[in-house]
């Protein structure tokens, strides 16, 4: 396999040499591999957004309801009933999808754009007040506490460099069935609606169907990690469900680029290690913060992934990928896809 054919490995293979090592020579204590089990996390969930943003090219502003969700559902299973943690992970994503496939029916059977946000707002503003008021259940503002770990043959998976690894493990499937969804048949479905939905209905392609399916998907996948971070950091608030969050997943994509697979977990990891870098600083580092988000929106519009990629093709001597035409492929008599 050549790396000029297959853009995406000049980032995912040295990435995954990082990634395995950090937490061994760069990351040595508990506090430190703790921000590496939240870039997984975080670039989970930015995936999941992404997926929104760069795929269908609509907008949400209630995924971190979602994400809140998976959370509260995943912790309420394991402390009220003693289910254990692997079945939240499936209860998780399976309720969030649920969820987002009834909102999705609602809102995409006629609104794009602007309405899509405005209608995700509101869900997201009435879930954060629900898991507020609604104490018997979400616990209040309080929240949910002592959330148990995952354990594997009657070993807990507690400490920080056990989760990290296995988080790790789950991120990179995501990427692997994200980058074979893009490939699909649906995958090229879904692009094909987001670059000109006239045409792409006129071809057969079920549009409505296949948005509202694709954003069940997104949902389903930001609910399961929010199920990992309510197992891992052991509890759950509503907080999880507002927009502070939000506005994290999208900073992430935005950071990272849209359209891309690795862009969201580079932009997770450039957010979390930034954050707590400039942590020192206290009222400063927002505002430092600001300004360098600033400026990769000024300099680097699409992102810092698509910029590297870039750079990588030129040094590799590599053209544009043939699944830059999003349409191409989705239906017979077309093909190609960009897995980057």
């Amino acid at each position: 396999m050549r790396l000029r054919n297959r853009p995406g490995l000049w980032f995912g293979a040295p990435a995954l040499a990082v990634a395995a090592t950090a937490p061994l020579f760069l990351f040595t204590n508990s506090y430190n591999r703790g921000l590496l089990v939240l870039i997984v996390i975080y670039a989970m969930a930015g995936l999941s957004l992404d997926y929104i943003m760069g795929e269908m090219g609509q907008f949400s502003f209630g995924h971190a309801a979602f994400w809140g969700f998976g959370a509260y559902v995943s912790a309420k299973l394991a402390l009220d009933l003693g289910v254990s943690p692997w079945i939240g992970f499936l209860a998780a994503p399976v309720a969030a999808g649920l969820v987002g496939l009834l909102i999705g029916y609602i809102a995409l059977r006629r609104t794009r754009g602007l309405e899509l946000a405005i209608v995700t707002l509101g869900f997201g503003v009435l879930a954060w007040t629900v898991a507020l008021r609604w104490r018997p259940v979400t616990g209040g503002p309080a929240g949910l506490r002592q959330v148990p770990p995952p354990s594997l043959l009657g070993w807990e998976i507690r400490s920080e460099l056990a989760y990290y690894y296995f988080a790790l493990l789950l991120l990179l499937g995501v990427v692997f069935i994200l980058t074979r969804l893009r490939e699909s048949r649906f995958g090229r479905a879904v692009r094909s609606i987001h670059e000109n939905e006239d045409l792409a209905s006129s071809i057969g392609v079920p549009a409505t169907r296949s948005y509202v399916f694709a954003f069940s998907f997104a949902c389903a996948l930001v609910g399961f990690s929010g199920a990992l971070y309510a197992h891992h950091f052991r509890f759950v608030n509503p907080n999880l469900l507002g927009l502070q969050y939000m506005f994290i997943f999208l900073i992430v994509v935005l950071l990272g680029g849209t359209g891309t697979v690795w862009g969201p977990v580079l932009g997770a990891a450039i957010f979390v290690l930034v954050s707590e870098w400039l942590r020192a600083l206290q009222e400063y580092r927002f505002l430092i913060f600001g300004v360098v988000l600033l400026m990769v929106v000024l300099f680097m519009p699409n992102g810092v992934f698509p910029a590297l990629r870039r750079v990588a093709r030129r040094v590799t001597g590599s053209g544009r990928s043939g699944g830059e035409e999003a349409a191409r492929g989705a239906y017979p008599g077309s093909g190609g896809s960009e897995a980057g």
